[in-house]
């Protein structure tokens, strides 16, 4: 795997992560804040796909090969 994909995937765990550590503390922020999380981790799976030679995101995510337990192709 290439530093461009591991560092994609870095990001999008850390937006992920934040997100979760939100709604564990109970500190809901308004939905935008959310939405623009939401967004950004998109865009970063639309540079993941391209990067894996992908049509689209949608074709990165339903991807099963090579992923007997998790569905995901990372």
């Amino acid at each position: 795997m290439t530093r461009q994909k591991k560092e994609i995937i870095k990001k999008i765990d850390r937006i992920q992560t934040g997100i979760e550590m939100d709604e564990l503390m109970g500190c809901r922020l308004p939905p935008a804040v959310y939405e623009a999380r939401e967004q950004e981790i998109y865009g970063l799976l639309e540079q993941l796909a391209r990067l894996q030679h992908y049509t689209n995101v949608e074709d990165l995510l339903h991807d099963t090969r090579g992923c007997e337990n998790s569905g995901i192709p990372w």
